[in-house]
């Protein structure tokens, strides 16, 4: 069976064969089957994302990919183009595993209509993400940055830091909003239990059972905005999230909030934001994600004093990446073994009489 591990610099090559193997060793009815690996690794995340009019956040193109597709049956992908075009160079492809929270790199109608069943891997860096949500606020409230870049660029002593003016309150001591409670958001929310916390959230998606069982106050986001001291982003992307932080949602926050984004930076007016930490409306902002990335260098964060900015590096963890991994590929194999996949895109291509390319 010839597989096609399309990987980059964060999911290895090396990583996706490993884990391929672990996955279906000694599993039943593939025992001593002969996989054939060829692939392919991009330069993501040292090249940034790419969108066209049929997919989006890939790395590379397509050009390289279709070369490579004729009789492979299993698709493994991260970051890789997969278009039309890759598809119709693919008679043989029963399954495609993406091993990442979202197959938006991946034209899932085209593979609908070709009965190829695309299975992903949700929830696969909430760890990550969770664990660096807590640092940015962290660093964006106990002026660890600004003393180390003082430090080393500047060879300045800040103990002017510790006086009264500039420090801030404990996170124990803090109402923390998360904006969104899904798998990144309730972590966020038990680690910021263990801090002592009040942590309240909104959320109109999640169910009565998940608000039952969370260590948290469920509000409104009028409640939200105006009583959290740091408010964390942890909310999808969608028509409803797009740029819902802007003038008004900044004006209707705590005077000196600080203001957390892991999440996505289209969720965010910049400009609206900027107007807020320049008035010092937002006494701080901690940023991994950007309306564009990288942003310009005419940005005009560049020029404020009272951001922390990083990569887009919130995800980023040899967990995140082991566990995408298995996680979309456990799916290929279950769907090999005509079992139901946890995580499918499009469930239709599962039905019975759906046409596999790589059926007989």
């Amino acid at each position: 069976m010839n597989v096609l591990l399309l990987g980059d610099r964060f999911i290895t090559v090396d990583t996706l064969e490993d884990v391929f193997l672990d996955v279906f060793r000694n599993v039943t009815g593939y025992v001593g089957e002969d996989f054939s690996f060829r692939s392919f690794t991009d330069n993501w995340p040292v090249d940034p994302v790419e969108h066209n009019d049929e997919v989006s956040e890939f790395c590379g193109s397509d050009d390289d990919i279709v070369p490579l597709m004729g009789d492979v049956d299993i698709l493994i992908t991260h970051t890789g183009c997969i278009t039309k075009k890759v598809l119709d160079a693919a008679p043989k492809l029963r399954v495609i595993g993406a091993v990442r929270g979202g197959p938006v790199n991946i034209n899932v109608p085209e593979c609908t209509k070709r009965g190829i069943p695309v299975v992903y891997a949700p929830g696969r860096n909430s760890g990550a993400v969770a664990e660096y949500t807590v640092g940015m606020m962290i660093a964006a409230t106990r002026n660890i940055v600004f003393c180390h870049d003082s430090f080393f660029n500047h060879k300045r002593w800040r103990g002017d830091m510790y006086a009264y003016e500039y420090i801030s309150d404990e996170l124990g001591a803090s109402t923390i909003g998360l904006f969104g409670f899904g798998a990144v958001g309730g972590r966020v929310c038990r680690a910021l239990n263990a801090f002592g916390s009040r942590v309240i959230a909104y959320d109109p998606y999640i169910s009565e059972d998940v608000k039952a069982a969370a260590d948290c106050e469920f509000v409104t986001v009028e409640k939200l905005l105006a009583e959290s001291d740091i408010i964390s982003l942890h909310a999808r992307y969608t028509k409803e999230t797009k740029n819902f932080f802007n003038r008004e949602t900044f004006g209707m926050m705590k005077e000196g909030a600080v203001f957390i984004n892991t999440a996505r930076g289209e969720m965010v007016d910049h400009e609206a934001m900027y107007e807020a930490l320049k008035s010092k409306r937002l006494r701080f902002a901690a940023l991994d994600v950007y309306e564009g990335e990288p942003p310009g260098g005419d940005s005009q964060l560049f020029c404020l004093d009272n951001v922390v900015a990083c990569t887009h590096l919130a995800g980023a963890s040899k967990q995140a990446a082991i566990i995408g991994a298995r996680r979309g590929i456990e799916g290929v194999r279950a769907f090999l073994m005509g079992e139901t996949p946890p995580y499918c895109a499009n469930p239709e291509a599962l039905l019975p009489g759906a046409v596999h390319s790589g059926a007989d």
